[in-house]
């Protein structure tokens, strides 16, 4: 079992804090929970997590069913699926010491994605392209959701939910059997996923309620600057 006691608690409530930030500020809450995660125990990274995530994703997807953009994620998945196979790889060639440093660097990667509020047109093409970027990214850091939430960004709120909340359930199967398949996703990882959830289901349940009293412009900065922190400290403490 990788998780107990005190590390255990303090997981779950960093991610519930982490499915808080996610509901007030839209800013994906893997910014906050994943280099957190890290400091507890980096064998959560990315199997477990990304295994726990399910519980949130896939409930939201079925809420909210009837607005999802089917016809734009099937490139993505097709793609997805050999992003997440280089990611695990990727995960194998390095040192169990050093992987803060791919962590930190990954997650600076989204940082700078999001912060500069990049468009791109959605069609097929670009679809399959975020798929083949963000399997690698989410395999190798267990954050890949900005590469997706570009795409998706003018679009109506309840097609955005939606359809993340499907393509996040979705590409989280495939990178854990991605995962499983390069030996980097077991039965404890199962189990300690599972241990994480009772986070993600407090934190959305207060984000509702606590959304009105913050701005979502300011509260979103925050996030970026403590998670860019965080990140430059997992990759300082890897060196």
């Amino acid at each position: 079992m990788l998780l107990a006691g005190q590390d255990l608690l303090l997981a779950i409530v960093v991610i519930a804090a982490g499915a808080v930030v996610q509901g007030v500020s839209g800013v994906g809450g893997g910014f906050i929970m994943v280099p957190f995660i890290a400091m507890i125990d980096m064998r959560l990274l990315p199997g477990a997590f990304i295994f726990s995530t399910l519980s949130l994703s896939s409930t939201m997807a079925w809420r909210e069913r009837s607005s999802i953009d089917f016809a734009n994620t099937l490139p993505m998945f097709i793609t997805m699926l050999p992003g997440a196979l280089l990611g695990a790889w990727l995960l194998t060639r390095v040192a169990p010491d050093h992987l803060g440093l791919i962590f930190g660097a990954m997650i600076l990667l989204a940082v700078v994605i999001t912060a500069t509020g990049v468009h791109l047109p959605l069609n097929r093409l670009s679809s399959a392209m975020a798929g083949l970027i963000a399997g690698t990214m989410a395999a190798s850091s267990a954050i890949g959701a900005p590469v997706v939430a570009v795409l998706y960004q003018r679009e109506s709120g309840p097609r955005i939910r939606a359809t993340l909340a499907y393509i996040y359930t979705v590409s989280s199967v495939l990178i854990v059997v991605a995962l499983a398949l390069s030996g980097r996703f077991a039965w404890q990882d199962a189990q300690a996923g599972l241990l994480l959830v009772p986070g993600f289901m407090l934190g959305y349940i207060f984000s509702r309620p606590l959304a009105m009293y913050f701005d979502h412009g300011a509260t979103r900065y925050i996030v970026l600057g403590v998670s860019a922190t965080a990140a430059l400290f997992l990759i300082t403490s890897s060196l």
